[in-house]
C-alpha cells in the first residue's frame, strides 16, 4: 500500500463518508492527517485547520520516535473520556482524545453533520434493547431500564444502567450489526452488564435454574429445552 505525504494509505474517508461512520475504520490519532488531506482536497474551515495542526511530530513520540508515528487505538468498544489533565499522557493519546472531541464540529463546519447517522444508529440499538427490556420486565428485573449509550472509537453502543453506569469490557454494538445479530448482541451485552455491575446472573432458565445456553445444572448434565429463548 502506498503511503502518501500525509501519512495515509490509498484509502481514506471523504467527509461525506466520515459523517456516516467512515471514521470507524481509521484510528483517531490519524484524523489530523486526514484533516490535512481534506484541506488539500479543497475543504476548509478554522476547525478543520485546528484538527490538521494536531499531528504528532516524530520528536513527540518519545523513545519510539525512530519508528515514526505510533497508531492509537482504544480497546474496541470502550467509550473514551478525556482526562482532566493530560500531563504524562503519551502524545498520540492526547492527539486521539482531542481529535475525538473536535471531529463532530469539524464535519459540521464543512457541511457534513454526523448527528443524523449517529442518531439513527443509536435508535436502532435502542429498539433492540427495548425487545430485551421486555424479557427483563417479565423476569422480575424491570427496574434495570437499559438505555443506549453512544461513544468511543470505533463508535459503539452499550446498554446503560439507570444510574449511567455501563460495562465496556467487551465489544459493543457496532454500525455493522443488523437484524437478529443486533438483537443477539443487545441481549448478550445486557446480560454482561447485569453480571458485572449489580452482579446478577441473567437470564436463568426457569426449568433447570441455569443459563439457557448451558447443558449443565451444577455438575449434572441437563437437556436443552425446546422453544426457550437462549440469549
Amino acid at each position: 500500500m502506498k503511503i502518501d505525504r500525509f501519512g495515509l494509505g490509498d484509502w481514506w474517508p471523504r467527509p461525506e463518508e466520515a459523517a456516516v461512520g467512515g471514521l470507524d475504520h481509521l484510528p483517531a490519532d490519524q484524523w489530523p492527517m486526514l484533516a490535512a488531506k481534506w484541506l488539500a482536497a479543497g475543504f476548509d474551515s478554522p476547525l478543520l485547520r485546528q484538527l490538521a495542526e494536531l499531528q504528532v511530530r516524530r520528536r513527540d513520540t518519545g523513545p519510539s520516535a525512530e519508528d515514526g508515528l505510533v497508531s492509537w487505538a482504544a480497546p474496541r468498544g470502550v467509550a473514551i473520556v478525556g482526562p482532566s489533565g493530560t500531563a504524562g499522557v503519551p502524545a498520540q493519546f492526547r492527539v486521539a482524545l482531542q481529535a475525538l472531541d473536535l471531529m463532530p464540529e469539524v464535519l459540521r463546519s464543512i457541511g457534513f453533520d454526523p448527528a443524523p447517522a449517529d442518531e439513527a444508529f443509536v435508535a436502532r440499538c435502542q429498539s433492540a434493547l427495548d425487545v430485551v427490556q421486555h424479557d427483563l420486565d417479565v423476569t422480575g428485573y424491570g427496574q434495570y431500564r437499559m438505555r443506549a449509550r453512544f461513544g468511543g472509537w470505533p463508535a459503539s453502543v452499550y446498554p446503560t444502567m439507570p444510574d449511567g453506569s455501563y460495562w465496556g469490557g467487551s465489544e459493543g454494538m457496532s454500525r455493522e450489526d443488523k437484524g437478529s445479530w443486533l438483537l443477539y448482541r443487545a441481549a448478550d451485552l445486557v446480560s454482561a452488564t447485569l453480571k458485572e455491575i449489580p452482579e446478577i446472573e441473567w437470564p436463568v432458565c426457569a426449568v433447570h435454574g441455569g443459563h439457557p445456553d448451558s447443558i449443565w445444572d451444577g455438575e449434572e448434565p441437563v437437556d436443552l429445552i425446546d422453544k426457550v429463548a437462549s440469549w
